[in-house]
């Protein structure tokens, strides 16, 4: 983590006013800094857009030590699909155990054992894809 050096003791331009408005009539407005370009606001910092906010680096820290102290984000799109796979099996099950008959043991058996079957295989499913898909992401992290 780049930490700015204090004081500064190479040339620098300080701009202080009420305030400071830099407006590009045509094209962007570009700030390029070679170890880092800082944002700072006792308050806050909006960034609008019309159509998107795009943030790309290979990491993104959403909150202080995000990485270290945190959690990686959900893939959420893959994550609501597991989820909806599992509770579909749970319903199923639910609904075989809930119509095994009472009067005849061999068929109750055989809604349980299939109703069991059903768990285990969804479960089974959403191990390995917990396991093997990618379901945090790797490079986003939040606090």
């Amino acid at each position: 983590m780049y930490a700015p050096q204090f004081p500064y003791k190479s040339d620098q331009v300080i701009i202080s006013s009420d305030r400071v408005l830099l407006h590009s009539k045509n094209d962007a407005i570009f700030l390029f800094g070679k170890q880092a370009v800082s944002l700072s606001s006792p308050q806050t910092i909006n960034l609008d857009a019309s159509q998107k906010v795009l943030i790309d680096s290979p990491k993104i820290e959403l909150g202080h030590k995000a990485e270290q102290d945190g959690e990686p984000v959900v893939l959420g799109e893959k994550l609501n699909e597991q989820l909806l796979d599992l509770t579909i099996a749970i319903q199923t099950a639910a609904v075989m155990l809930s119509q095994a008959s009472t009067t005849n043991l061999g068929a109750a058996m055989q809604s349980i054992r299939n109703a069991g079957q059903i768990l285990y295989d969804a479960s089974e499913n959403s191990k390995v894809y917990i396991q093997e898909k990618i379901t945090l992401s790797k490079n986003t992290f939040t606090r």
